[in-house]
């Protein structure tokens, strides 16, 4: 999908091969349980604990991500995250690699597990 606008939520979980290029996102616990998700000079406004155990990521987000939930592996690169959080029981942070200038909060826990 390009240069479009989409607002739902779960979007494109338990997708394969998702592509979006040049798109304002915004989704509730979206881009989670996807394999093989690329994202080009995309904007994830409002989305939240996006990623959950989606593999094969290669993400290029202008601006911020409120949270990023447990990816499995991949390139995640943004200007801004608001909470990172790993389970590193479940995941393995070496298979994910975050390029941030801001992480305002690296958490191993999410919210609700606390």
């Amino acid at each position: 999908m390009e240069n479009s606008f989409i607002s739902c939520q779960y979007l494109g979980w338990n997708s394969e091969n998702l592509t979006f290029i040049n798109c304002d996102i915004e989704s509730e616990q979206g881009l989670c349980y996807v394999k093989g998700l690329k994202l080009v000079n995309c904007r994830l406004k409002g989305t939240t604990l996006a990623f959950e155990f989606s593999s094969d990521i290669d993400a290029e987000i202008t601006g911020r991500v409120e949270s990023v939930f447990n990816p499995i592996s991949g390139r995640i690169t943004a200007d801004e995250i608001g909470e990172l959080i790993t389970e590193k029981d479940i995941v393995s942070e070496e298979n994910t690699v975050i390029s941030c200038g801001n992480i305002g909060k690296i958490s191993d826990k999410p919210e609700w597990k606390r």
